[in-house]
């Protein structure tokens, strides 16, 4: 799946493919730039958390997880 965002520091349009990943028994998505770099999130309590990288800005993953949580409840993300 792919995913249009505002990128939370410039506005511009930033364009992410999602794919499912399982992460230590944990249902995930990875989440790849243009550029095929990439990172795992995982929702807990509700909260979407990047769980493979030292650091992802948090302003960047907030946008994602909004923009994650109406697609998760149609195709078994959550």
């Amino acid at each position: 799946m792919e995913l249009l965002i505002k990128d939370p520091h410039n506005d511009a349009e930033l364009r992410l493919s999602v794919e499912p990943e399982d992460y230590n028994g944990e249902q995930g998505v990875r989440i790849v730039y243009p550029n095929k770099d990439s990172f795992v999130m995982v929702q807990k309590d509700g909260d979407w958390e990047v769980v493979d990288e030292d650091f992802v800005n948090p302003e960047l993953i907030e946008v994602i997880g909004k923009a994650l949580q109406p697609r998760a409840r149609y195709n078994s993300l959550s």
